[in-house]
């Protein structure tokens, strides 16, 4: 045998022996994993169903709608997505509620008066996911910007005027700054290191902020019920430096809270100012996976096979809303895709029915006389719509 093979069967022996000694460390490393309980994780559900409270809706095709991008953000964890009106009955939102595994409360355009409309829908089932949590039947909350807040105002039954301060975060992509419960939470606990690294470092500025309004940390101490619903994970600053907490989960339930929007990344184009990264795409994928991760662990279930499928959103066609809405100052978070739910009321009102001076215009003055007062024309109520929203400052 030449020197050349004699040295290829050295080499061939050399690789079987490193081969036979790393196969019993590779077993080892197996057998801890197992002894820790390597198993697939036990859920009650694999097809978790997310309802989604609409918004109502101004000057659009229907009495209210829902962004896409919070649906498409339901799907990228493995959920779908189911519309809840928030002038539904109350019999229809209870039915809804027994076949949902979680709950998202969007960002968007209207107010958060606490005898509105939209805030008593909200509190209905704020109030039995309390109730399904304490009966150990878990029902994850999700609320973004608007949403956010919302899920302060029913936690501590405070006045959006005494809870929220202005801020000058509207197309603000920026940073978190992460407060010391961030480590240890179930909403960033898992989280990429990098990426908690990139969320925190104004070169990348991953975090999109679109509001005109936030909650100070120091209203953690001023209201201390605030601190026994929730925690604050990070802060942001505004444009002028005003911090403002950005991110929270709650202390006792599954309840998370964004003030800045993990949705648009991988959904929205319209705005110029949305971050499109990879590295932004990863966190929304990250609290999307936290969110469906808890919705998999409800029980709730439809009774039949035809409710599940007609109660999801899915019968009712997508707009490309971007193509003929005009965004304008007012208008800041116009989304790209909507769904639009039934249909409008007229005359043209504001964000919220029954809610008196702030409600907007109304039929007081026009041609002739109907059943609920005096007509308007169609250009008088476009006039009389056009110049209460011009005097308002307070979207979200």
């Amino acid at each position: 045998m030449t020197r050349a093979a004699w040295a290829l069967v050295a080499l061939v022996a050399t690789l079987a022996a490193c081969a036979e000694g790393a196969r019993p460390a590779a077993d080892k490393q197996i057998s801890a994993a197992e002894k820790e309980g390597y198993e697939p994780k036990k859920y009650k559900n694999l097809k978790p169903l997310i309802g989604v409270l609409t918004q109502p809706c101004h000057e659009c095709p229907g009495k209210s709608y829902i962004a896409a991008g919070y649906v498409k953000w339901i799907e990228m964890g493995g959920g779908r997505a189911v519309p809840i009106r928030f002038y539904a009955t109350d019999s229809e939102l209870r039915r809804l509620f027994k076949s949902l595994n979680g709950l998202v409360f969007p960002g968007g355009l209207t107010w958060l008066w606490l005898d509105s409309p939209y805030v008593i829908a909200a509190r209905k089932l704020f109030n039995w996911a309390l109730e399904a949590n304490d009966a150990g039947n878990p029902f994850p909350i999700h609320g973004t910007c608007l949403g956010f807040q919302l899920l302060h105002i029913l936690a501590s039954n405070i006045s959006r005027n005494d809870l929220l301060v202005d801020t000058d975060s509207v197309a603000h992509p920026t940073t978190l700054i992460w407060q010391p419960a961030a480590n240890g939470s179930r909403l960033f606990g898992d989280l990429a290191p990098d990426l908690h690294d990139k969320l925190a470092d104004p070169k990348f500025n991953i975090a999109l902020q679109n509001h005109m309004y936030g909650i100070p940390p120091s209203f953690y101490q001023r209201w201390p019920v605030l601190a026994k619903w929730y925690k604050p994970l990070s802060t942001t600053l505004d444009r002028n430096g005003i911090e403002y907490i950005s991110t929270m989960e709650g202390v006792k339930y599954p309840f998370f809270g964004t003030q800045w929007h993990p949705e648009k990344p991988p959904y929205e184009f319209g705005m110029e100012e949305v971050p499109h990264s990879l590295d932004a795409i990863r966190v929304s994928q990250h609290l999307s996976n936290v969110f469906m991760e808890a919705a998999r662990m409800s029980a709730h279930a439809p009774e039949s096979k035809e409710e599940e499928l007609a109660m999801q959103i899915y019968s009712t066609p997508p707009i490309f809303s971007a193509r003929f809405e005009v965004m304008d100052e007012e208008n800041y978070d116009g989304p790209d895709i909507t769904y639009y739910f039934d249909t409008p009321d007229r005359p043209p009102h504001g964000p919220d029915d029954d809610e008196g001076e702030d409600s907007g215009p109304t039929a007081s003055q026009g041609e002739g006389e109907g059943e609920d007062g005096p007509l308007l024309s169609q250009a008088e109520r476009e006039r009389l719509h056009r110049r209460f929203w011009s005097s308002q400052g307070g979207f979200f």
